[in-house]
């Protein structure tokens, strides 16, 4: 088992070697719970709304070894250093016997070094709280699955044009996660009026418009984070007004989820990417 923590600056302190993992970790599962109900006039008992999660408090105590007291100073400072709440979210890395990894997003506070017993010319420990406001675990893998929307049709020589041919596709993905988990969509153009819908949930995004051959069309349905953007010659644009304002920016559901692509008509290089990373409510 290995934990490890990558900064802001992108640096990783790993609690091995010279560092040792103490016994009291804790904060990888529990996390505060708060049930919405509401009690109308003369009811018994109340009617359930919806369970909502509380942010995360994540405590890790470890071992500082030196061989001399000022080698144990000389690593004090880079935990400090590792650990900097000014440096702002971070990630927290699980590494389980079997190699599993786990990630969470959280922000430190300050190393706390106790005295007393807790110190001495060859060791020093070490208490490091983490707070993560997003409460949920990740796993670091992220999933895809490819869709394409248009396969071709069969011509027929009628005195008008007509095509008859597959305008969708679907495949059933497995959220192996314990919760809900957000989507990033890809579509590659040259595509017309794409809706991408997890037939699970009964509910859809559709575009209307064009994403022109080259471009590519990015939509991210992520708390906070709800969008889309078109990168075309390098460059991003808000394209959300592209977005149906009857589309829902759906998740995908713990289990096994059917997702359906369909478009008006597309180019040979159009595709569509859904991605998403299994993600937990505790470890």
């Amino acid at each position: 088992m290995k934990i490890s923590f990558i900064n802001a600056n992108d640096e990783t302190f790993e609690i091995t070697g010279n560092y040792i993992l103490g016994k009291d970790w804790s904060g990888f599962g529990e996390i505060d719970v708060d049930h919405k109900t509401e009690k109308a006039p003369y009811q018994d008992g109340e009617t359930y709304i919806d369970t909502i999660l509380g942010t995360k408090d994540i405590i890790i105590p470890f071992l500082i070894k030196g061989s001399t007291r000022q080698t144990v100073f000389d690593r004090r400072l880079i935990v400090q250093k590792a650990f900097n709440p000014k440096l702002g979210l971070g990630k927290l890395v699980w590494e389980q016997d079997d190699g599993t990894e786990y990630y969470i997003d959280c922000l430190p506070f300050s190393p706390i070094f106790p005295g007393g017993k807790s110190q001495g010319k060859w060791y020093q420990q070490v208490i490091i709280r983490f707070l993560a406001p997003n409460p949920y675990w990740y796993n670091p893998t992220q999933i895809q699955e490819i869709l394409i929307g248009f396969s071709g049709g069969l011509q027929f020589n009628w005195s008008f044009p007509i095509s008859f041919g597959q305008v969708g596709s679907s495949a059933i993905v497995n959220n192996l996660g314990n919760v809900e988990t957000p989507v990033l969509i890809y579509i590659y153009g040259e595509v017309v009026d794409p809706i991408i819908t997890n037939n699970t949930t009964d509910e859809s995004i559709e575009i209307v418009g064009t994403v022109n051959d080259g471009d590519i069309l990015i939509i991210n349905t992520a708390f906070g984070e709800k969008g889309a953007l078109l990168l075309s010659g390098g460059e991003y644009t808000n394209v959300f007004q592209m977005v149906d304002p009857d589309s829902t920016f759906w998740y995908i559901n713990p289990g096994l989820n059917n997702l359906s692509y369909t478009v008006t008509s597309e180019g040979e290089n159009a595709e569509c990417r859904v991605m998403f990373y299994y993600r937990y409510s505790g470890v």
